[in-house]
């Protein structure tokens, strides 16, 4: 479960940050509302590569429902930056 704090909590910042662990992240409410995540960074960089990868694989199955190229596994691995 978050850990959810009133932004106003941020002149306290050592407190909030230490709760934010790999996996866990901080939610900051503004009014009531949530309104900001902070993560852990490796839990950012993960997200924004799941993105990217789940982006270029709806756009390759896209181009496949089209009827355009077809791709190999390597092919695929190697579109994605993913070395084989």
């Amino acid at each position: 479960m978050p850990y959810t704090v009133p932004i106003s909590m941020l002149t306290n910042y050592p407190k909030v940050l230490s709760k934010v662990d790999e996996g866990q992240e901080v939610i900051l409410t503004k009014n009531g509302t949530s309104k900001y995540a902070v993560v852990d960074i490796e839990e950012w960089k993960y997200t924004k590569a799941m993105l990217r990868f789940l982006s270029e694989m709806r756009d390759v199955d896209e181009e496949m429902r089209l009827g355009g190229k077809s791709y190999s596994e390597d092919e695929l691995l190697a579109s994605l930056g993913i070395g084989v």
